[in-house]
């Protein structure tokens, strides 16, 4: 057996390494110069991890130099970069080397590469990502700016802000953080808000040299866990208030009420900054400081959309121009793009465009029906917005190398039925109308108006992979059809 993984970012890596444990062989193709994924395109200032940096970690690779309890983002991408090379990971990538396709072609998958070459695996791994596709702004005149403008994935960091009036447009994480940090830094900034988001204040205290210390004792570091995950529960509160109505999200909507409040003593700016859509229905920012920022007197917010671009600046929905220097577009991602523009093609012609032509879907977030041994990690319905990456991986990954073993025992590929793959999709679709993901539209949301997103708690997610029986996939002979796996996993 031999497998191809697509992305050498969290995911890819995490995969490598418990392959190579199994002494699987595999390559993994990059198409940056370096492992780290989106940590490694985006270092934007301000950027920083929203989950506790021990919960961002690989539990079989703890590490002790984290300066902050959510860690910035060149230390996850150092991170990253350690680990590939600790791992012995790093001889099995091709960086700067980009999948154009992957073709089913009777018993294997040909992958082509940007250069043309191709080459063969029995199984292949989407390890892609969902915030890799720069969604650039939708309004007219961008290119006739005169300054210079760029996405916040794709930071100017040979541009010197030093004098500039700089224009930030996007009320998402990378927004907001990277209004924080400008605006602590005492640039001219200017905060676009077209719709005003709720934003979890998250105090960023630095981690000691003495938990340092005491976290390289394993039963010390495990009381460290322990009182991290309490306070996870006193900030974050209970799953149930996202997953359902009742008491828990009625608490929370008045805990962040009540925060704005002591926030932002201005009625008129707290009016502005209150969002008219529920708590939850987004992915809620968190930030220790944007709020006392943007009251800064160097930190201006604009309120509603903007018209267009012009040479000179932006223009807001009421016609003003803003004369700026610099753009920044930080509007976010095609989180829906997942593996693609690579087109991957099936048995009989089948790709992956046609599949979801009406919608992204998968099996278990991990797999596809009619796409034999082409699998995926944080795949459509991925709890990508409810449980850290790492424990995402354990669950997906744990299950993708049970299969594994099925596979190469028995010598014939598999995929997931469609009937197995229905099932799944019907029971998250009727789950989600009670979460707080369906409230409005967002990034989760597909073409069809469903949010592609897990709709129930960490421990059912985990529950799902033990549950799962072979009776949910179909093995493909060498020329054919599929046929029923039967036996459980």
């Amino acid at each position: 057996m031999r497998v191809g993984i697509i992305g050498a970012g969290m995911s890819g890596l995490y995969f490598a390494y418990h392959l190579g444990e199994a002494g699987i062989p595999y390559r993994i193709f990059e198409k940056r110069e370096a492992p780290g994924g989106t940590w490694h395109d985006n270092n934007y200032p301000g950027l920083h991890v929203d989950v506790i940096t021990r919960s961002y970690e690989f539990p079989f690779a703890r590490k002790n130099y984290w300066s902050k309890r959510y860690a910035p983002g060149s230390e996850v991408q150092r991170y990253l970069t350690e680990f590939a090379r600790e791992q012995k990971i790093n001889p099995n990538i091709r960086f700067a080397t980009e999948v154009r396709a992957a073709t089913w072609e009777g018993e294997s998958w040909v992958l082509t590469l940007d250069g043309g070459e191709t080459e063969t695996f029995d199984v292949v791994v989407a390890a892609t990502g969902f915030l890799r596709v720069p969604k650039q702004p939708t309004f007219p005149g961008t290119d006739t700016f005169a300054g210079a403008s760029f996405h916040s994935s794709e930071w100017d960091h040979d541009l010197d802000l030093t004098g500039k009036r700089i224009g930030v447009v996007g009320t998402g994480s990378s927004g907001i953080q990277i209004v924080s940090e400008l605006g602590k830094q005492g640039h001219r900034v200017k905060h676009f808000i077209r719709t005003p988001q709720w934003i979890q204040v998250k105090e960023n205290p630095k981690i000691s040299l003495v938990e340092r210390l005491l976290l390289r004792v394993p039963v010390l570091a495990g009381h460290w866990d322990r009182k991290m995950a309490e306070l996870r529960l006193a900030t974050d509160g209970p799953e149930a208030w996202k997953l359902s109505p009742g008491p828990e999200r009625d608490e929370m909507n008045r805990r962040f009420r009540d925060k704005l409040v002591e926030e932002i003593p201005d009625p008129e700016l707290r009016e502005k900054l209150t969002p008219k859509e529920p708590l939850g229905c987004k992915r809620i920012p968190k930030s220790p400081d944007y709020y006392r920022v943007v009251q800064l007197p160097n930190v201006e917010p604009v309120f509603g959309g903007i018209q267009r671009a012009e040479e000179g600046g932006l223009v807001d929905a009421d016609g003003g121009l803003h004369e700026l220097d610099v753009i920044v577009y930080a509007t976010g991602f095609d989180t829906h793009a997942y593996m693609r523009p690579m087109d991957v093609i099936g048995p009989d012609g089948l790709t992956i465009d046609k599949m979801w032509s009406e919608g992204v879907y998968s099996y278990r977030g991990v797999a596809l029906p009619g796409m034999p041994n082409f699998f995926l990690l944080n795949g459509p319905f991925a709890p990508v917005n409810s449980v850290a990456i790492p424990t995402c991986l354990r669950d997906e990954v744990g299950f993708l190398m049970r299969l594994l073993e099925t596979i190469k025992a028995d010598g014939l590929p598999l995929a997931p039925t469609e009937r197995a793959t229905e099932a799944f999709c019907n029971g998250v679709r009727q789950a989600l109308p009670e979460t707080t993901y369906s409230l409005c539209d967002n990034w989760y949301t597909d073409q069809g108006g469903t949010p592609i997103i897990w709709p129930f708690s960490r421990q059912e997610h985990a529950d799902q992979y033990a549950a799962v029986s072979l009776s949910d996939f179909e093995r493909y002979p060498a020329r054919g059809g599929g046929v029923p796996a039967g036996s459980p996993t």
